[in-house]
């Protein structure tokens, strides 16, 4: 029986798929992704005799309460890969009672999602006109988005062809006539390439938020410095995260940067990147995010089964969280730490 991924890459075509894996233009042919090996190296270690006879999956972040440390993150193009887009996705996280991310690139419209599902967050770029920003803002809020999400971490690519798979997903949807969440006209909104934005933007952006009583995340931080400065901002939660390596290869990972952010700042954590199944939830846990993002499998099973598919994958994954904790010795998700992994060195 095929796999997800062998289904959708049948489906997708070689450079829409190369795209939706994320393989960088100095990544080497037939690369393993970094921040999925860098989970990998971490070993849980099992407590016996503990006498936990339930374990709780749940979690309260920011005043929301979801079943499982895990959600779907933001990705672009949600029509290129079903017909449906991100809905599908949107009513199995719901079934489930998991945070799903939408990217300013989705097609569906964001009102169309957000009365689909009220657990929603939007991710926006940081770049460009604060105002339009602030807008998307006042949008989502109408749309009933309960946080938002600020990619902070070069949003664009530069160059034409740097683009991960070679797939450029604004030309696609341009060609196909199709808007996005972020953009008045066909395609995503044409945003400059690099971060030039600095703490001034995001004090704005967060004022803005806290005017509407909406979480601001900032995500694609991974220096401790950087986690230093965005508590002093109005900055509510970190996400760890090389945006899925899309850019370059040379990122360093999330889980290996979650102990130096931790230290330097005193909010929420997530982890963003690699994360491919309950157990990489369980160890992202143990490094200190409260809650993990995966976006890769969540695609594939959408490409390979539609709702159905994505709802058997994540229940999948909460029901292995449940029994890989237990199995650890605890009852609830806050009682995981670092005492409960090892790193093995190659």
């Amino acid at each position: 029986m095929l796999t997800h991924d062998q289904k959708a890459a049948e489906r997708l075509g070689n450079a829409l798929f190369r795209y939706m894996q994320g393989q960088p233009a100095d990544g080497l042919p037939g690369d393993a992704d970094a921040n999925q090996q860098a989970l990998r190296r971490f070993r849980l270690i099992p407590r016996v005799l503990q006498g936990n006879e339930a374990m709780d999956t749940r979690i309260t972040l920011l005043n929301q309460h979801w079943s499982a440390p895990l959600g779907v993150g933001a990705f672009a193009g949600d029509r290129l890969f079903h017909d449906e887009g991100l809905l599908p996705i949107a009513r199995a996280c719901k079934r489930l009672q998991l945070p799903l991310v939408i990217s300013e690139e989705t097609v569906t419209p964001l009102e169309q999602i957000g009365a689909a599902y009220s657990g929603c967050w939007l991710q926006l770029r940081a770049a460009g006109d604060v105002g339009r920003i602030k807008a998307l803002i006042d949008r989502a809020a109408q749309a009933g988005i309960q946080q938002i999400v600020l990619t902070v971490l070069a949003p664009v690519h530069p160059v034409s062809g740097l683009q991960p798979g070679g797939f450029s997903v604004g030309d696609a949807l341009k060609q196909r006539g199709w808007h996005t969440i972020g953009s008045s006209e066909p395609g995503v909104a044409a945003l400059p390439a690099f971060p030039v934005w600095c703490w001034r933007q995001i004090d704005e952006v967060a004022a803005h938020c806290a005017a509407h009583h909406l979480p601001l995340w900032l995500k694609g931080i991974l220096h401790e410095d950087d986690a230093a400065q965005a508590a002093q901002h109005g900055v509510s939660g970190i996400i760890a995260s090389n945006i899925g390596l899309r850019q370059s290869a040379r990122w360093a990972t999330p889980a290996h940067r979650l102990g130096a952010l931790q230290a330097s700042a005193r909010m929420p954590l997530l982890l963003d990147g690699g994360v491919r199944c309950g157990s990489d939830a369980v160890v992202a846990r143990c490094l200190g995010a409260s809650l993990a993002l995966s976006v890769r499998p969540v695609i594939s099973a959408l490409v390979a089964g539609g709702e159905n598919a994505v709802c058997d994958l994540l229940s999948g994954w909460i029901h292995e969280v449940a029994a890989i904790s237990h199995w650890c010795g605890v009852s609830e998700m806050a009682a995981l730490n670092g005492s409960f992994l090892c790193e093995e060195r190659h």
